[in-house]
C-alpha cells in the first residue's frame, strides 16, 4: 500500500530560526528520543505568565510572546516563573514545538530568563 505524504513542517521552517538536535529522556517511559530545539531565542513577553497545572500536579507557566524579527505571536510553556510586568525582553532556552490538530502549534522551553538589555 502506498504511503500518504505528510505536510508537517520542521520547527526551523515554522519559526524561521536554525535548530539543533538534542537527546531527551521521557519522564513517563524512560525512553530517549531526539528533538529539534532552538538553543537560545530572545522574544518579547507580554504580561504575566499563566500558571498551568498538569494532571500529576506539576506546575508550568505559559508566556504570551511576540517575535519582533519574524512578526509572530504565540505562547511558550516553561517550568520556571519570572515576574513579567508589562512588556519585557526574555530569553528561552532549548525552545521546541510541534503541530496541533487545529493547524496551530505548541511550544515549550527548558527555561526562561530576562534578557540582558544594554542601554
Amino acid at each position: 500500500m502506498a504511503k500518504t505524504p505528510l505536510w508537517t513542517k520542521k520547527l526551523s521552517e515554522v519559526l524561521g530560526y536554525q535548530t539543533t538536535q538534542i537527546t531527551r529522556k521521557s519522564e513517563r517511559t524512560g525512553n530517549t528520543y531526539e528533538v529539534d530545539v532552538i538553543p537560545r531565542l530572545e522574544l518579547v513577553s507580554m504580561g504575566e505568565a499563566e500558571e498551568v497545572v498538569k494532571e500529576d500536579g506539576q506546575k508550568s507557566y505559559r508566556y504570551s510572546v511576540f517575535d519582533m524579527k519574524k512578526d509572530l505571536q504565540y505562547q511558550v510553556t516553561c517550568p520556571n516563573l519570572i515576574k513579567v510586568n508589562g512588556v519585557k525582553q526574555v530569553v528561552f532556552v532549548n525552545l521546541t514545538g510541534g503541530a496541533l490538530n487545529n493547524g496551530r502549534g505548541w511550544y515549550k522551553a527548558d527555561s526562561v530568563a530576562f534578557a540582558n538589555v544594554k542601554k
